[in-house]
């Protein structure tokens, strides 16, 4: 007998004392979680070799500043820093075509909001939407009318996995904002991971930046021109070549400053304060 008359249901043994159907499943789910580890990683190895951001704040501001590279030199950098609402922006690190597709989703998690409460979204909210978006979880379950279901594993992936030619989204991002209970600053990852930090780097040669904020922590009380300041020193350690007005962008917002972008004569004069001090 051949073996596919051992494979038509789960209770038959095949002469070498098998179950093949069940080894068929076996191998589908190895295949399938394989599959999607592999593009998970790609996903966050886009996210490590996108431009680096740094997201700072203390008691009354947040600041977000982002290294700008272009392509070529004949060739403008792509915009990594957006506004969402009044008092939240968001910076993005990754493939950028993912990031503006999450800025629409916020905008218009935003704009639902307000038309429905009448009132600003807690940044907190936004954050847990564009994690909602990233994570799913999938229970494998072989058969039902298997002695156990084989629970084998609760993956997290992106939802977008689940149909046919679709991709994990492979953008970071870091969500500043304002809101009734003051200012925060949320990292998400392509897993759906969602992090508060007080001070956060991300992207390429990220770790740099990161150790110098754990070294220098940013004091509470300090200003906003420190803040900035401060953030751009740490960008500084992410880049190979010293910062300047066109290779870096700043954006800030407080509990009662909007969210803004700086211009490139105030970018230079705070670019100006990290040299001299060094």
């Amino acid at each position: 007998m051949f073996r596919n008359q051992y494979d038509q249901d789960i209770l038959t043994w095949s002469p070498h004392g098998r179950l093949h159907q069940v080894e068929c499943k076996f191998k589908i789910y190895f295949s399938l979680s394989f599959s999607i580890c592999h593009h998970f990683v790609d996903a966050m190895e886009a996210v490590k070799q996108g431009g680096a951001s740094v997201g700072c704040k203390n008691k009354d501001h947040a600041v977000l500043v982002t290294l700008n590279r272009s392509a070529s030199e004949l060739s403008s950098s792509q915009r990594k820093l957006f506004k969402v609402d009044d008092f939240v922006g968001i910076a993005v690190s990754g493939l950028t075509a993912d990031g503006t597709a999450l800025v629409k989703m916020l905008r218009s998690e935003n704009i639902s909001h307000k038309f429905t409460f009448g009132s600003h979204v807690d940044i907190s909210r936004l954050a847990l939407k564009v994690a909602d978006n990233s994570q799913v979880r999938i229970i494998f379950d072989f058969n039902r009318s298997f002695i156990v279901y084989y629970l084998l594993s609760i993956l997290l992936l992106q939802v977008s996995t689940q149909r046919a030619g679709a991709r994990p989204s492979g953008v970071g991002t870091l969500i500043a904002g304002c809101d009734e209970s003051g200012c925060h600053i949320f990292q998400t990852c392509p897993s759906g991971s969602i992090y508060e930090h007080e001070a956060i780097a991300i992207g390429a040669r990220s770790q740099a930046s990161k150790t110098f904020l754990e070294n220098n922590q940013i004091v509470q009380a300090s200003s906003l021109n420190e803040l900035i300041v401060f953030a751009l020193r740490a960008l500084s350690e992410a880049s190979v070549e010293p910062i300047s007005e066109l290779t870096c962008s700043v954006a800030l917002v407080g509990i009662n400053t909007p969210f803004k972008l700086l211009d490139t004569h105030s970018l230079s004069r705070l670019i100006a304060q990290i040299y001299q001090e060094v």
